[in-house]
């Protein structure tokens, strides 16, 4: 699959609907011209920002999971999130159920824009519903704390106890909206319908959470099993093209599996970077190009393409990911050992030297002080390196 780029007619459609809703919702509801003018310019003014923020994060690869290759999700999502906010002043203050839409927001496109999109159509709902601005804080803040806890989910789709404080907190802020600025006296009456708007906002997103981790995470996390499995028919492939490339690739994620357990890296990813970062071999030429061909005609997730494809690119002294780090420091132990073990089999290696030479020539080309690995990850990398002597001794 392709990276779809975000079409501006989607970012037109956005603005144009979240503009032209606002000011038809503005006059159905009674406003004055002042007020109708107000709400389109502020619509058209956030609608705008929104559509170029989705651009730049999508160019650059910020979109969590595959949401870059699905445009779609977002663009379907916000204007049905659009629809709600603009019937939600029909209703009390109370029942806005903002922490589900800024949840859904953050899922099909990233945190940060998922929070700046909630806040948006938060801020309409204020402006048409002639609402202050304790109201408005009241749900950025439960939208933001939902977004921070709920709005990145893996496959163990761990959301329990993160979904029951979210909830808790939001109806603490509603309550406390009521008796702190309203000056209510704490009732049962004003805890009702805050708990009633805790119990939409779990359905939402329960239903929203599911079919997130069903269709996105889940599929992510079975398609790496795939692509990592030794019998991958691109495994095959490689391993039947240059055995020698191939042991040293499964030896290399030996290695980074280890350092990417400490430094709490995605191992899948590492996993298919250290596997597939030779994979040229298998194509007739050396050509960067064929090669990203060759993973998306084979379907591998996104973020293990950008990471493979950022090692067969590589030029000494370029930038490099704590990952590509890792799997270039991994490669290069493995590789000297096995230099080394085929000239003569018997040799006596202190694996500890061999470690700080490796260090110290990756340190003199410069690799280091554009990796994004941090030094503690380089230190750590290091001394687990330095740890592996029994495995190095089987590589005999």
């Amino acid at each position: 699959m392709e990276k779809k780029p975000q079409k501006p007619v989607r970012g037109f459609v956005i603005t144009a609907a979240t503009c032209v809703g606002t000011g038809v919702a503005a006059f159905a509801y009674g406003r004055d011209v002042s007020e109708i003018i107000r709400a389109m310019i502020s619509a058209f003014a956030g609608a705008y920002a929104l559509s170029v923020m989705l651009t730049v994060f999508s160019e650059k690869d910020l979109l969590i999971e595959d949401n870059a290759l699905h445009p779609k999700r977002f663009f379907i999502g916000y204007l049905l999130s659009l629809a709600v906010a603009l019937l939600l002043p029909l209703i009390v203050a109370d029942a806005w159920p903002f922490m589900a839409i800024y949840v859904v927001l953050a899922l099909v496109s990233s945190p940060f824009v998922g929070a700046y999109a909630g806040t948006l159509l938060l801020m309409l709902t204020v402006l048409l519903q002639g609402g202050s601005t304790p109201e408005f804080f009241m749900y950025i803040f439960a939208g933001f704390i939902a977004v921070a806890l709920l709005g990145h989910l893996d496959e163990n789709m761990k959301t329990g106890l993160p979904v029951f404080i979210a909830l808790i907190v939001q109806t603490m802020f509603i309550v406390c909206y009521h008796v702190m600025f309203l000056r209510e006296s704490l009732s049962v009456k004003i805890i009702v319908v805050p708990f009633i708007n805790a119990f939409i906002d779990f359905a939402i997103l329960i239903v929203g959470l599911n079919a997130f981790s069903f269709y996105v995470v889940r599929k992510t996390a079975e398609r790496y099993m795939e692509v990592n499995d030794p019998s991958f028919a691109l495994m095959t492939r490689f391993r039947d093209t240059d055995e020698k490339l191939y042991k040293r690739a499964i030896h290399t994620d030996y290695l980074t599996q280890r350092v990417a357990a400490a430094l709490d890296m995605d191992a899948r990813k590492v996993r298919s970077m250290s596997y597939y970062h030779r994979i040229f071999v298998v194509l007739e030429e050396k050509s960067t190009a064929n090669c990203e061909d060759l993973l998306r005609q084979y379907s591998f997730p996104e973020d293990a393409i950008s990471g493979i494809m950022e090692l067969v690119t590589h030029k000494k002294g370029e930038p490099l990911s704590a990952e590509a780090t890792v799997v270039q420091l991994c490669e290069t132990m493995i590789a000297s050992l096995q230099f080394m073990f085929e000239k003569d089999r018997e040799v006596n290696v202190d694996y500890s030297v061999l470690v700080d030479r490796i260090f110290a020539k990756q340190r003199a080309d410069g690799e280091f002080a554009k990796s994004r690995l941090s030094l503690f990850g380089l230190g750590e990398t290091e001394r687990l390196l330095k740890k592996e002597t029994l495995y190095y001794d089987f590589l005999r």
